[in-house]
Parts: structure tokens; C-alpha cells; sequence
């Protein structure tokens, strides 16, 4: 159970990771931030809530 736990905590704290890299290609690009990023970036800032909320609570 603590293995399937880690991995949860492991797949929020990767959320705001993948954002920050697609989030990044877009200005690079020449083209203006839109919808999809904003979108992107609350489920970046819900990853990084949620997993330090497990983080906090684990299992010793």
C-alpha cells in the first residue's frame, strides 16, 4: 500500500513539472499564452498542494 501511495505523491508533484516544460515552449515560440496554459497552471498549482497535503500525512 505505501508503494501505491508513494507513486501518487510522486504523479502530483510531477504535475507542475510537465506544465512548467509546456508552459515554457509557447513564449519560446513567438505565440501568446492562452487558455490551455491557464488551465494547465491550476492543475500545476493542484498538483503541488495536493501532493505536499500527502506529503504531510504519510503513512510512517
Amino acid at each position: 500500500m505505501k508503494i501505491i501511495y508513494w507513486l501518487g505523491i510522486a504523479f502530483l508533484w510531477m504535475l507542475p513539472l510537465n506544465v512548467l516544460l509546456l508552459t515554457a515552449g509557447t513564449p519560446m515560440s513567438g505565440e501568446a499564452l492562452g487558455e490551455q496554459e491557464f488551465v494547465g497552471l491550476g492543475v500545476a498549482v493542484f498538483g503541488t498542494v495536493a501532493g505536499a497535503i500527502l506529503y504531510r500525512r504519510r503513512p510512517r
